[in-house]
């Protein structure tokens, strides 16, 4: 079955590594917090990181990207969970367990093979929508301790979207903290960078 942006039928591509405030990214209702985003740069059409955290127990991503596309457009391609072992580094599948609260809600269960020495992982969460400027992302089940985040869909008048990307991760056993601070080092502009690619792409 193929996933479709309907309320009944939403997925996050990689929302097992997305992200945030409780655990020390401030958010906000009406936005994220964007003084770390170098403009210039993000215009120029790079792709913009920000790390920091605790390196033992606890680490934090910001990502952002200047997509020529309008929101509902990127919410498709982020929507659509089936398709995101084709483009995503590490993710096996994913598969829509439950639908919840008319369509605002979703459970996911998500499979990752992280680094060859580590078996593959599967973990359970919750993604919350508010069409399409939003996807708020919460563990539920499986080996991370803490898993919460947020994607952000902000139209950026005369050109396009800024996708942005935040999030907290605090990993559980058997699960090494160098492991996941540096895959995500390495695969977020991999990530951003195909899903602006589809984004031009187009239908």
């Amino acid at each position: 079955m193929r996933l479709r942006s309907s309320p009944a039928s939403r997925a996050l591509l990689i929302g097992g590594l997305a992200l945030l405030a409780p655990l020390g990214i401030a958010a906000s209702a009406d936005g994220p917090d964007l003084t770390w985003v170098d403009s210039a740069r993000l215009e120029a059409g790079e792709i913009v990181l920000s790390f920091g955290g605790s390196a033992r127990f606890q680490g934090q991503i910001r990502a952002a990207v200047l997509i020529d596309a309008v929101p509902q457009r990127i919410w498709r391609i982020l929507a659509d969970c089936e398709s995101a072992p084709e483009y995503v580094p590490h993710v096996l599948s994913c598969r829509l367990l439950e639908t919840l609260e008319g369509g605002s809600a979703q459970l996911f269960e998500q499979q990752v093979k992280l680094v060859w020495f580590l078996p593959a992982l599967e973990h359970v969460f919750r993604l919350d929508y508010q069409p399409y400027s939003r996807i708020d992302v919460r563990r539920v089940s499986g080996p991370f301790e803490a898993l919460e985040g947020i994607w952000w869909l902000l139209p950026d008048e005369g050109r396009g979207t800024r996708l942005v990307y935040e999030l907290t991760f605090r990993p559980g056993l058997p699960i090494p903290m160098f492991v996941v601070g540096a895959t995500l080092k390495r695969d977020m502009p991999v990530i951003l960078g195909a899903i602006r690619e589809r984004a031009l792409a187009g239908d």
